[in-house]
């Protein structure tokens, strides 16, 4: 994390609730009040229906430009939180192509990005101070929503072409063409303005969310998060909860594994203890939701089958149903696993999927699956 934590955050529980008021002025943390906020211009998933509050300044950090950022919470009635919020005000140029970008930004509790809004009176620019329209809003929200964007990797020095230049049709500037790497992922014409916002969001105010959420808020939230509707909040709580803690918790986790981006369904799957393995109901849980594993995650699943003890066979039920999107590798996986459970193959679900397979033309592995059913002794004809 670059940049300085200048205020530290505090329980929730002696948080100072801040109850907005009206439309007629702004709190000393940038908010123009209302008990229930107005619904942000662009949410990525659900707004809460129920009323909010902005809680006092919990993160004070200054970032790697100098700019100090005021974070606070989002609380619901009963004073427990909801997310974080920040009135963000930040230059975003390096001349006067640019105005200030000013612009209230919402996070969930574990420090992915949520939501944003405009400020009253205050629409965002573009160079030359153009003022954002319709599609630059939903295309800076496809932005923030994109935690992988091409922005992540590039330095600011990397976002114009150094032999191309463009000057302003209304102040006295020049800047770079955009990078062709770079154009597709940002608001035409507020490439400065994007890299910014894209990195304060993503990066540097992201890390001290989190920070405040582990070290402030973890023990009092409980299984919350687990029962989150947020996937990245199920996805944190997970990776902060002690391996022997997931056997008491298994359901919901097996649970969030397909709803996981492929990265983290491995890191789920890597951390559950051995000995769960060998459980049935573990074993079927994940069997069911195989047509949606990644490859890697899915080839981790059949390698811990192959060392449990033994095979649930409505597990291998399920995982038959997917036979023709096996690699080779994990087809081979789970041929092993049948030879390992006797009589299995007189199951008609999984030898008709088998026996179908193998008769398929178009099939690439027909042959393998033709030899193995000839090895156990099994004709073809389904």
């Amino acid at each position: 994390m670059n940049g300085k934590l200048i205020k530290k955050g505090k329980q929730y529980g002696f948080t100072l609730i801040l109850f907005l008021m009206g439309f007629g002025s702004w709190n000393a943390f940038g908010f123009q009040g209302s008990e229930n906020p107005r619904k942000p211009l662009k949410v990525k998933g659900e707004w809460p229906e129920y009323a909010l509050q902005v809680s006092e300044v919990v993160i004070t950090f200054e970032d790697t430009v100098g700019v100090t950022h005021h974070i606070s919470r989002l609380l619901r009635a009963d004073g427990s939180p909801e997310g974080y919020v920040s009135h963000i005000e930040t230059p975003v140029c390096t001349d006067t192509l640019c105005a200030l970008m000013d612009i209230r930004m919402y996070w969930t509790l574990a420090g992915t990005y949520w939501a944003y809004d405009t400020i009253p009176t205050k629409p965002l620019t573009k160079n030359d101070h153009i003022e954002f329209d319709e599609k630059d809003y939903e295309k800076l929200h496809e932005l923030l929503q994109d935690e992988q964007s091409i922005l992540r990797r590039r330095h600011k020095d990397d976002l114009f072409e150094k032999e191309e230049k463009r000057v302003s049709q209304v102040v006295d500037a020049v800047t770079g063409a955009t990078s062709k790497e770079v154009k597709e992922a940002v608001v035409e014409g507020a490439v400065y303005s994007s890299y910014t916002i894209y990195h304060l969001v993503h990066s540097q105010l992201a890390a001290v969310i989190r920070e405040d959420l582990k070290n402030n808020l973890l023990t009092s939230l409980g299984d919350r998060l687990l029962y989150s509707n947020k996937i990245d909040e199920r996805i944190f709580f997970i990776k902060e909860l002690p391996p022997d803690e997931l056997r008491s918790r298994i359901d919901p986790i097996i649970e969030t594994i397909p709803e996981a981006v492929p990265r983290d369904r491995l890191y789920i799957l890597k951390k559950m203890p051995s000995d769960l393995w060998n459980l049935d109901h573990v074993q079927v849980a994940i069997a069911e939701k195989s047509s949606n594993l990644d490859i890697h995650s899915l080839s981790y699943f059949l390698n811990q089958l192959k060392g449990a003890k033994s095979i649930n066979p409505e597990s291998l039920r399920y995982l038959s149903q997917i036979i023709t999107t096996y690699s080779v590798n994990q087809l081979r996986s789970y041929l092993s696993l049948l030879e390992k459970t006797p009589g299995i193959l007189s199951d008609a679900q999984i030898l008709a999927a088998i026996q179908q397979a193998a008769s398929d033309p178009d099939y690439p592995f027909s042959a393998y699956l033709k030899s193995f059913l000839n090895k156990q002794g099994i004709d073809l004809k389904q």
